[in-house]
């Protein structure tokens, strides 16, 4: 952007005389930060330590002495009134770009002006001389020299915790963004303190660094530009703004466009009380949607991901036609300056809008942190946890968001559970692309939203999609490769094989009447730890080649454990190794645990397996028969054999036909076999008959 004028080189102290900083509600939260925590206590605390932080700290201690660094653009526009005026020398000013720089310098100084303070160090001519020119100023009240707008939630958070200012009670609201400004605080502490170890150093120095060394390009915005069309449009240094960021600010710009009043004091009283009213409440939209999306600090939400999937489910415009299709409907169709002046967007427009936002940040959050759902939120929460189960594809999160912002959302949880099986059919057992159907999804979540489709309409649309695009003939080809083509790992290598290991146990649980919290499988911890049981061991299915091979041994060195393992599975022993394999990897032979060091039985004999105590008296209740529902009725096998493979894939085959609505009666033997990978073991007789009745797809 052409700024056209010069502008000016001042220092920190320079930038703060006489002034009042504030962040304006239409900028982003706090970014700046590293790739990791320092740890002081190590060698070398700052090895391989990454990020604007960082950087912005060896700028500082890397600047010769007597010379000055340039750190960048600010640029600031004039607020009237000021908001202290009782401050009559003071002028108020927005931060139009140059926020995240600032904020950390003044974290820095926050940090060092603390350590002098606690030390006993003056380091203006008076004691208390920088704390009002960085911090605050106390006539009986405390005026904040920088700071965020009020109704911005990291205000209070930023005095509070940051400054250690504040001695109100804390009600702010914590977020990504707070999050990050306590991150920056700790580091510049760890950093004054290894600062500090050279006896060459001390805090005065440091200060004289921060304030008169570091010096940036100072711009003050003249009043006939417009700071809203300014930052959006100024190159961002940094973290660029996510598409979020940037509508708050249009949604804000636009609102001071609107011009309805009819030319009388009364028009224009009204105009101006609209005018703050829709400010407000774009303000406490976006502090709702930070703190949806940043609730879980372990993995805060994607802005974009966000914004996108709400505009799918809000505006029914999605294209495969062009790349960035959301950004450029929402910036260049919808919300424009054009559609302002010429009446097609109104203030309720964007008031509408900004609400169903707000409403969908909340949902967005729960339908991806399942957490949060409340108590009395139980049973559509179930239902969504289906979803997980199977996967939380992309092309869902519209229509779930949908479906979760009607208030006859319970009455959809026939329709989710529609969906999970679109899910397991279409990418499981059919292997489709992930974005298989997704237009109709799509489309379909439009519907639900604005209240088209009712409940059980969506699940026959959904049931109607399934139909076009799942095909059990595409599961059997596609476990002829699981087993013939690549790793040749078999089910073990599925995509779907935790959801069906876990709703197979799921279903004997409910079979056989059990409610015992101790045998039940955590999905989370299932899938985290990987705890599916080759039940006969993988190690006994290779040769004394391949064996020797992953060991990385020659052959005579492992002879013994081999033929050990051999005998210890002596059933399997009359197999060809391929053979075995596929036993090995087939979905009779793979258990579900509900306990992860059980999984570590590995080349124990089949009666170990079974319960570790027949080892003796150091391996107390470790077992199948402590274990999940399908572990205990493993163990109560005498012994594994390949025909109870065969026996348990059949069941387990049957149960998820059942669970499809396939009929497994219908499916001719030969078929069986092929998808469980045993043909091999079909009698001569059958196989005889099947191959002769085999007709072409």
């Amino acid at each position: 952007m052409q700024i056209g004028r010069v502008m000016d080189l001042k220092s920190i102290h320079d930038i703060f005389t006489n002034r009042i900083l504030r962040i304006p509600a239409y900028q982003r939260g706090y970014a700046w930060s590293n790739n990791k925590q320092v740890n002081i206590e190590q060698n070398e605390p700052l090895k391989n330590i990454k990020g604007q932080l960082i950087d912005l700290w060896n700028d500082l201690i890397n600047i010769p002495e007597g010379k000055w660094h340039y750190t960048g653009l600010l640029t600031l526009v004039e607020v009237k009134p000021c908001e202290y005026d009782w401050l009559p020398n003071y002028k108020q000013y927005s931060i139009v770009d140059g926020q995240q720089r600032i904020t950390s310098i003044l974290i820095l100084l926050s940090v060092i002006i603390k350590r002098a303070k606690d030390s006993n160090i003056i380091l203006g001519i008076r004691e208390g001389d920088v704390e009002m020119q960085y911090l605050y100023i106390n006539k009986s009240v405390n005026a904040y020299i920088f700071g965020y707008d009020k109704d911005n939630p990291s205000d209070k958070f930023f005095r509070k915790h940051i400054l250690a200012l504040d001695e109100i009670e804390d009600d702010s609201e914590e977020s990504i963004y707070t999050e990050n400004l306590l991150k920056a605080k700790i580091f510049f502490e760890d950093m004054v303190s290894l600062y500090l170890q050279y006896e060459e150093h001390d805090l005065q120095l440091l200060f004289n660094r921060v304030t008169s060394q570091l010096k940036l390009n100072e711009y003050i915005l003249p009043e006939e530009l417009d700071e809203y069309v300014v930052f959006e449009t100024m190159n961002n240094r940094g973290k660029p703004l996510s598409q979020l960021e940037k509508l708050k600010n249009r949604l804000l710009y636009l609102n001071d466009k609107y011009i309805v009043d009819d030319g009388s004091a009364e028009g224009e009283v009204l105009n101006d009380a609209e005018r703050k009213d829709l400010e407000k409440a774009i303000n406490t939209a976006w502090i709702t949607i930070y703190k949806s999306l940043g609730q879980n600090k372990t993995r805060p939400l994607d802005d974009e991901d966000f914004i996108k999937n709400h505009w799918i489910t809000y505006f029914d415009e999605y294209s495969r036609k062009e790349a960035n299709v959301y950004a450029n409907f929402l910036f260049d169709e919808y919300f424009s300056l054009d559609n302002v002046y010429n009446g097609n967007l109104s203030r309720e427009d964007i008031k509408a809008y900004i609400k169903s936002l707000q409403k969908c940040a909340i949902w967005f959050n729960k339908l991806h942190n399942l957490h949060y759902f409340d108590e009395s939120e139980k049973v559509i929460s179930n239902a969504i946890q289906g979803i997980h189960h199977v996967g939380l594809k992309a092309s869902f999160k519209p229509l779930l968001l949908a479906i979760l912002s009607r208030e006859d959302r319970n009455e959809f949880v026939e329709a989710i559970k529609a969906l999970e099986k679109f899910s397991f059919k279409l990418f499981n057992l059919s292997g489709k692309r992930g974005n298989t159907g997704d237009s109709k999804i799509y489309e379909l979540a439009h519907q639900v939203y604005i209240c088209s489709k009712t409940p059980e309409q969506t699940k026959a649309s959904i049931d109607t999609y399934t139909s076009w695009y799942y095909k059990f003939k595409l599961f059997v080809n596609q476990t002829y490769e699981l087993f013939e083509i690549g790793p040749k790992e078999g089910f073990y290598k599925w995509s779907g094989r935790f959801y069906l290991l876990y709703q197979y146990d799921v279903y004997l649980r409910k079979v056989n009447k059990t409610s015992t919290e101790s045998s039940a499988i955590s999905w989370r911890d299932f899938v985290k730890n990987n705890s599916i049981e080759h039940i006969f061991p993988q190690s006994a299915a290779v040769s004394l080649e391949a064996y020797a091979k992953k060991r990385g041994k020659e052959v005579s060195e492992v002879e013994t454990d081999y033929y050990e393992i051999q005998n210890n599975w002596h059933h399997f022993k009359n197999f060809e190794p391929e053979e075995r394999r596929k036993l090995a990897n087939s979905l009779g032979n793979l258990l579900a645990l509900s306990k992860s060091d059980n999984s570590s039985l590995q080349n124990d004999p089949f009666l170990y397996k079974v319960d570790q105590s027949n080892k003796g008296e150091g391996y107390p209740n470790r077992g199948y028969k402590y274990d999940s529902m399908s572990a205990m009725l493993v163990a109560n096998e005498e012994d594994w054999t390949p025909k109870k493979v065969l026996e348990r894939g059949l069941e387990i085959l049957k149960f998820l036909c059942e669970h499809i609505g396939e009929d497994f009666n219908s499916i001719s033997e030969e078929t069986k076999y092929k998808v469980l990978g045993l043909e091999f073991m079909l009698e001569p007789k059958t196989r005889e008959i099947e191959e002769s009745n085999i007709i072409e797809n």
